[in-house]
């Protein structure tokens, strides 16, 4: 009874009592001791009759109790919803406060109107609801149906509701901590510098009921850097920080056990002893726990599951197989329930996850444990989860369709490792089940889709466990069944996952024949079985249904991957075997082969032909024939392909791109020319031979256009950062040239030499530039500490353009340049630079459609009004590289 009908009830007796004392002191009126009158002692009387009734009424429940201990009564919540649908609750409640009235009558407030009065308010009903119990107690025992439904309502509502109960209550626990504490996927890996401070649960065996947000954010904050007096203030005893991260390792409801870290602090640096005191002191004090000795709800429902499954165990032992199928179907009730409700739950954290996923669906694989007591407890197993199976696409959850299908599989491989000849009617039994199911059709076409694709691809897995267990003849009846599947539907898409199924099967029994793997069976006729059959489009969409992650129910990939005790890399192959046994079916099949009408289907008929190419196999005339066929269809794909690419507009946001990069490249780098002065006239004394510097080449048209084609992404910044190279080093080597020009004389290419040429230039040496080789001169002295100070003094620039070469000259009267774009139909100025580019469309001819890009960039140089110049080199080798230049031509000018 609720709280609110006892306190009815204690209502109730106090204004009985009330009403019993008012009519004892003011008498009984006239005409009810002339009408009516009571014989002596009639309230006793009544007192021990009812006293009667309410002592039969309790021998009956203490009767009906001693059934409790029989499943699936054994449960708290079983026994809780029988004793309310009896109204058991009641007729306690009222029988003894309507004793307790009748007693007070009867000894203290005797009274012939009082009598009267209780006889019909608390005696009648009494009695009345003594009989409804009894009847309702009698009915349910004589229809062990009713019994059964009643328990299994009354058991899921009331585990629903305590999980949801919880949920919300530590749901809110929960919302209250959003964003003070760092999350665990997103913080990263530590870095190797960073310090992990754990800190421990303050009590095990607690209940947790929330953590104080307000505390737990002091703790936080106090870990952030404090200023102190006089720091330091260079750069080397600057302290490195890491922004502190603490991690949350516990949840509002869990149990702490004892050592367990609650918290993990994450800082830069070591905490001192005094902060990591208060740090473990307030991050403790944060934990709010339940009172002792509470039960969280999880574990409540845990101890009632248990003993359902302690009965299962029990009566299947003892041979009561029909109180032990009542039983596990109510455990499939149960499971079912508590999933939905969990569905739905507000709690988001990994609790939800783990009672769905694991605990529940760990109940019913460790009651199935029991499979090979014997072949009726295999056949009562395979029962009931068919029973699940059938009723599980209706809940709209893909994870709970196939867990119930992994029951078969469960029960399918321990039938084959452990089970003797006794249990080949079993083995027939799951193979029928599976198959009935992949056939099983509902109203909504959604819903039978999944169940056919899931059972598909379980009866899938029936045969590779076949395999794992060295049984091939199970394995021949489960890649029967698998063969004859949806096999008058042969357009339809449950047929093409029979076909992947074969597909990936071809494929493991490669692997393993490759591998010499001890489980190969080496049967020809099982090979045949699983070799998918069709035409060669059928075939190819099968390959796409059996794809890597997309497959349902079944894990394929995971087939290959062996369980260690340590981690390590594993090579996954299994998807190539599962390629070449496509290419083996479609060898042997017939049909016209789809043409590539898309790029994913052209790379896949690519991969294709380089598996037939690979080796030194030779081919027969069906795969030379197929090889030839997926030939033509990338040629004519690869061709189509251009022919669009071709009329692809130009994408200006590409071009803008290509621009930009050039831009960024000259900008970020040294650059020799941004050194000179610039003037905007160019006297007639200047060698304006060839004063433009210039590109002009071809290259794919993917670079600039929007779309990508044939799967190839072309970046156009790495065309503006090579023409910025190229520019770069052009007008470099204009400059060496001139610079080379103005001096014949050359100094030693000595570290000393050059520092003492630098230290003579005193405060002049600011406008100096020194050029100098990548990587400086080939001498030992350029990189002591020494040298690379007196560097510091001048504008040290590196280029390609020189080798065994230094030269070292002033900057703001040595030379003259004139640089802008070049002015030329077609070309535009490159923001930000003296660069002009244009891209034009008028390539003819070529291996695919390609556009030309050209830039030029009007670019002279002279002598200054004082040149000063130093050179650094060998004699012959300066003079030589003087010489080889004034003959060549400048490949960059146009």
């Amino acid at each position: 009874m609720k709280s609110r009908h006892i306190l009815l009830l204690a209502a109730s007796f106090i204004l009985s009592v009330s009403l019993l004392a008012v009519i004892h002191h003011t008498g009984d009126p006239a005409w009810l001791k002339s009408s009516l009158p009571a014989v002596a002692g009639a309230d006793g009387i009544m007192w021990q009759v009812q006293t009667t009734f309410l002592s039969v009424g309790f021998a009956g429940l203490a009767i009906a109790a001693q059934l409790f201990a029989e499943a699936p009564l054994a449960i708290g919540a079983s026994r809780g919803r029988v004793l309310s649908f009896i109204g058991a609750g009641w007729f306690v409640g009222v029988g003894l406060v309507a004793n307790a009235v009748i007693a007070i009558e009867t000894i203290w407030l005797p009274s012939d109107l009082g009598m009267i009065g209780i006889a019909f308010a608390w005696f009648a009903p009494s009695v009345v609801l003594l009989v409804v119990s009894t009847v309702k107690l009698m009915q349910l025992f004589g229809h062990p149906s009713l019994l059964d439904e009643v328990v299994r309502s009354s058991l899921v509502d009331s585990l629903s509701s305590r999980l949801s109960e919880v949920s919300r209550k530590y749901a809110d626990a929960r919302e209250r901590l959003e964003g003070l504490f760092a999350s665990e996927g997103l913080m990263g890996v530590p870095k190797a510098s960073a310090v992990t401070l754990r800190v421990p649960v303050p009590a095990g065996g607690r209940v947790i009921r929330a953590i104080n947000p307000k505390i737990a954010r002091q703790a936080i904050d106090s870990l952030g850097l404090r200023a102190t007096e006089g720091s330091p203030t260079n750069s080397a005893a600057a302290e490195v920080f890491l922004s502190p991260q603490v991690t949350l390792d516990i949840e509002p409801g869990d149990r702490t056990r004892l050592g367990e870290s609650a918290f993990r602090v994450i800082t830069s640096n070591a905490l001192d002893a005094a902060t990591t005191g208060r740090i473990v002191r307030l991050l403790q004090s944060s934990i709010e726990f339940e009172p002792s000795g509470s039960v969280t709800p999880d574990e409540e429902t845990d101890r009632e599951i248990a003993t359902l499954k302690d009965a299962i165990g029990t009566n299947l032992r003892s041979g009561a197989l029909a109180t032990a199928e009542r039983a596990l179907e109510l455990l499939g009730h149960v499971v079912r329930g508590v999933w939905m409700a969990e569905r739905e739950s507000p709690d988001s954290s990994r609790r939800a996850s783990f009672t769905r996923r694991d605990w529940l669906f760990r109940s019913v694989g460790e009651v199935e444990q029991d499979v090979l007591l014997s072949p009726r407890v295999a056949d009562v197993f395979v029962g009931a989860a068919m029973t699940r199976a059938i009723e599980a696409p209706r809940t709209g959850s893909t994870e709970y369709v196939d867990e119930c299908l992994r029951s078969f599989t469960r029960l399918w491989f321990d039938v084959l490792r452990h089970g003797d000849p006794d249990f080949d009617s079993v083995v027939s039994r799951i193979t029928t089940c599976v198959q009935n199911l992949a056939a099983y059709s509902y109203s909504a076409a959604e819903e039978s889709d999944d169940l056919q694709a899931r059972g598909t691809w379980a009866m899938v897995e029936l045969v590779k466990l076949a395999l794992d267990a060295k049984k091939p003849a199970a394995a021949k009846i489960a890649a029967l069944e698998l063969s004859a599947l949806f096999e008058f539907d042969r357009g339809g898409s449950s047929r093409s996952h029979v076909r992947g199924g074969q597909l990936v099967l071809s494929g493991w029994l490669d692997y393993l024949a490759d591998k010499h793997d001890d489980r190969d069976p080496a049967d020809a006729s099982l090979r045949a079985l699983v070799t998918p059959r069709g035409t060669w489009s059928e075939i190819l969409g099968a390959r796409a249904a059996a794809e890597r992650g997309a497959v349902p129910f079944s894990r394929w990939d995971w087939w290959e991957m062996k369980s260690t005790t340590s981690s390590g890399v594993q090579a996954l192959q299994l998807s190539h075997y599962i390629d070449r046994a496509l290419l083996s079916a479609l060898a042997s099949s017939y049909g016209p082969l789809p043409p590539a009408d898309d790029q994913e289907t052209a790379s896949e008929y690519k991969r294709f032909l380089s598996i037939l190419t690979d080796g030194d196999r030779e081919l027969n005339a069906q795969e030379d024939g197929l090889k030839r066929r997926f030939a033509e269809a990338i040629a004519k794909w690869d061709a189509a392909e251009d022919g669009r690419l071709a009329v692809e507009p130009l994408s200006q946001t590409r071009i803008d791109a290509l621009g930009t990069a050039l831009r960024e490249t000259l900008d970020q780098r040294s650059r020799l020319a941004a050194e000179i002065p610039v003037v905007e006239d160019v006297p007639a004394s200047a060698n304006t031979s060839h004063p433009i510097l210039g590109m002009n080449f071809r290259v794919p048209r993917l670079y600039l256009v929007e779309k990508i084609f044939n799967q190839t992404f072309a970046d156009p910044t790495e065309l503006g950062r090579m023409i910025a190279q190229g520019f770069a080093e052009g007008e470099e080597q204009r400059i060496v040239r001139e610079l080379r020009s103005l001096r014949d004389d050359v100094l030693e290419p000595a570290a000393s030499a050059i520092r003492s040429q630098i230290e003579a230039l005193a405060s002049e040496a600011e406008y100096y530039i020194l050029l100098a080789p990548y990587g400086g001169l080939d001498i030992h002295e350029w990189y002591s500490v020494e040298f690379r100070e007196v560097l510091e003094s001048v504008t040290h620039i590196e280029t390609g353009v020189l080798d065994g070469e230094a030269i070292l000259f002033d900057r703001r009267t040595t030379l003259t340049s004139c640089r802008k774009p070049e002015e030329k139909e077609g070309l535009s100025p490159v923001d930000g630079t003296s660069i002009a580019m244009g891209v034009f469309e008028d390539v003819q001819g070529g291996d695919e459609p390609q556009v030309r890009v050209e830039t030029g960039e009007y670019f002279a140089v002279w002598p200054g009004d004082a040149p000063r110049v130093f050179r650094f080199g060998a004699g012959a080798v300066a003079t030589e590289g003087a010489h080889a230049d004034e003959e060549s031509t400048d490949p960059a000018e146009g």
